[in-house]
């Protein structure tokens, strides 16, 4: 392959129009909170492709891939693209900010839609929740792809913040920031979009992608949008304390993990980590990328779907 064929860094970016794909958004709410799904107008069979997003970010995190697959002429079975709740069009209900939630508004989506087979695709928090929805429901998940899935580095670091420190500074910065905001309610989530309006926003997220630079203005435009210093945080308070070890380790469906070589909030020794605990897990660090695969590299994350 020479350096013209080779696949651009950042190539696509991120639309918002469901219609772009020919999908429509249906949203589910009880008393836990809400979710919203954009998926095919007319279901086809009863396996889907579903797409979690991370901690920062919404469905729209995934349409680079789609994009790629549409470049490549390759299809995407059933694909079903979450706003998980707390973040995008998706709430949780107030007390209600566990995995266990998240995972019963993803599953009463997935249920209401007629899946009930999932090969399951997620980014970063997603990678986590699609490992979680794999131990509880071992039945319906038939194959886990995480990229940059938060997985033992992030507990540790949300547990022990000062000791582990060290572990992924990146990561623990970023917390600690969104702490803060999050502490201001609107105000803070106002500071975040003004950043974005005057460009301090690009230099601001300079440790999640590998050249910062030359990302497309509408993914940093969607992070002011969709960050949400609130959701961030409980998000890492799901992690603290998580059980991964006695959890993990029954997951039988395939498993396979992704990385970027420049990811700030995924080591390489995660990977080897989920291999001691789930040893018919494969997993391959991306060269050239951060912690964005998705949008940075999709055309090898569309290479390596399980589906």
């Amino acid at each position: 392959m020479t350096e013209a064929d080779a696949p651009r860094y950042a190539p696509f970016p991120l639309v918002e129009d469901p219609a772009a794909f020919d999908l429509v958004s249906t949203g589910v709410a009880n008393a836990l909170g809400s979710t919203v799904a954009r998926h095919r107008p007319t279901r086809e069979g009863t396996a889907a492709t579903v797409f979690l997003h991370g901690a920062a970010g919404s469905w729209t995190t995934w349409t680079p891939v789609l994009l790629a697959a549409r470049e490549a002429g390759a299809v995407i079975t059933e694909p079903v693209l979450f706003d998980l709740p707390g973040w995008g069009e998706g709430e949780l209900a107030d007390g209600m900010r566990t995995i266990e939630a998240v995972c019963e508004l993803v599953r009463a989506t997935l249920e209401r839609l007629g899946y009930t087979e999932w090969h399951v695709v997620g980014h970063s928090l997603g990678g986590f929740v699609a490992l979680h929805l794999a131990a509880l429901w071992p039945d319906s998940v038939r194959s886990v792809t995480m990229v940059s899935g938060t997985t033992w580095s992030v507990i540790e670091s949300v547990g022990h913040p000062f000791a582990r420190f060290s572990r992924l500074p990146g990561f623990t910065s970023l917390w600690r920031v969104m702490q803060g905001l999050a502490a201001l309610g609107a105000a803070g989530r106002a500071l975040v979009r003004g950043f974005d309006r005057v460009g301090l926003l690009r230099p601001a997220v300079f440790p999640l992608f590998r050249h910062p630079f030359r990302v497309p203005g509408s993914v940093i435009d969607a992070l002011g949008r969709e960050v949400r210093p609130r959701s961030f945080t409980a998000a890492a308070a799901i992690a603290k304390g998580y059980p991964a070890d006695e959890l993990w380790t029954g997951i039988g469906c395939p498993v396979t993990a992704l990385k970027g070589d420049r990811d700030v909030f995924v080591r390489d020794d995660d990977l080897d980590r989920l291999r001691a605990v789930i040893p018919h897990a494969r997993t391959l660090v991306i060269p050239d990328c951060g912690h964005f695969a998705n949008i940075e590299r999709p055309h090898a994350v569309l290479a390596h779907l399980s589906r």
